[in-house]
């Protein structure tokens, strides 16, 4: 796909991004890898385009500390048509390198800022915020414990122009339940035929969608791959041995998500009975791991807080099917044989099982306690 415009772009999303930048913040969602980052560098794009100066910011990198978060965001405003808000910037500028002490009060000038600015140049002002809610990542810094809440009432203030994503929308949903929000679904065989032929593909729709469960990093993984090695059975199962493409991005998923919950040891055991069986319930997973339910209620709690699980009818899936694969392949201390990689390539591919396709789950209650509960 080398020189070609990225296919994964998503169209109908990309429009309604567009078309709502000109009203209140919305929040774009989805699963690492679904292609936000991608949706937001063209909606940035279509402003600019439309007349828009658009300010785009990376929060997973921005926000380690006020000070960094506060120069890393002056930098990434252009200097073209700012010029009167010159003195401002520098002033918060100032403020955050002036030490730990003031830099709660310079992410606060920043925030201000951010809700100021409407216009520059005469032309409209548009914020385009990745991994929103790494916000929170701030709140252990003297003076920002509600930097979430500072954070999204500057942002709401603004009439128009504030785009935000992130992968982790449990949580954006416990921070700002009232934002509203556009979730990226898996992409449908439907979606993908066109999309092949724009690419000159002449592959199955059906078989790709099952082969990445639809996600668009998992799709750029086997579309990468040159014409002359395009069996899917052998691309799959080559991608998804140690070390291959699948295989490697499906492990930094894994381990992130990992990092993000609590429980650490026992929630790597529920991830483990919950890809041998999807769709157990949790008197299931209780007789499986055998912990109380109190316990496992807890970890699968947090899984589900950091989205690498979801609930559909008290049942618990997989968000991801591929990592779902990956957890059995690999989560058990011994890497999988040949034998077994071709046998999970021809499961997904020709029997189609270990496709999870239950209906989108409905918004999960919020967890307001801090308890852990260790079996």
């Amino acid at each position: 796909m080398s020189g070609l415009p990225d296919p994964f772009y998503r169209p109908d999303s990309r429009a309604a991004l567009l078309s709502g930048a000109d009203g209140e913040p919305v929040l774009l969602t989805g699963p690492p890898g679904s292609g936000k980052t991608t949706l937001l560098r063209a909606l940035a794009h279509d402003l600019e385009a439309q007349g828009w100066l658009a300010i785009s910011l990376d929060l997973m990198g921005a926000a380690s500390s006020p000070e960094r978060f506060v120069e890393t965001a002056l930098s990434a405003v252009p200097a073209e048509g700012f010029s009167k808000h010159l003195a401002e910037a520098t002033r918060i500028r100032r403020l955050a390198e002036s030490g730990k002490e003031r830099a709660g009060e310079a992410v606060r000038a920043l925030f201000a800022f951010w809700a100021s600015l409407e216009e520059a140049g005469g032309r409209p002002v548009a914020l385009v915020l990745d991994e929103a809610t790494e916000i929170r990542s701030l709140a252990y810094f003297a003076g920002l414990r509600d930097v979430d809440g500072m954070f999204v009432r500057a942002l709401a203030s603004r009439p128009r122009g504030t785009v935000l994503a992130t992968s982790y929308p449990t949580l954006a949903r416990k921070l700002w339940p009232t934002l509203p929000t556009l979730d990226l679904l898996p992409l449908t065989a439907n979606e993908l035929r066109p999309i092949l032929e724009r690419l000159g593909l002449d592959l199955s729709s059906e078989a790709l969608a099952r082969a990445t469960f639809g996600w668009p990093r998992h799709l750029r993984v086997l579309l990468a791959r040159s014409p002359a090695s395009w069996n899917l059975t052998r691309a799959w199962t080559e991608e998804m041995a140690e070390g291959g493409r699948l295989e490697l991005g499906c492990r930094h998923t894994y381990e992130s998500l990992l990092l993000r919950s609590r429980g650490y040891g026992m929630a790597k055991a529920a991830l483990a009975a919950t890809a041998a069986e999807e769709g157990q319930n949790l008197k299931a997973l209780v007789t499986r791991l055998k912990r109380s339910p109190g316990a496992i209620r807890d970890y699968l709690g947090w899984l589900l807080d950091v989205d690498a699980l979801k609930m559909v009818g008290k049942r618990y899936f997989y968000v991801d099917g591929l990592l779902r694969w990956w957890v059995r392949l690999y989560a058990r201390g011994t890497p999988p044989a040949a034998q077994e990689l071709e046998h999970a390539a021809r499961e997904v591919l020709e029997e189609g099982r270990g496709i999870a396709a239950p209906a989108p789950p409905p918004a999960q209650p919020v967890r307001t306690d801090n308890l852990m509960e260790i079996d």
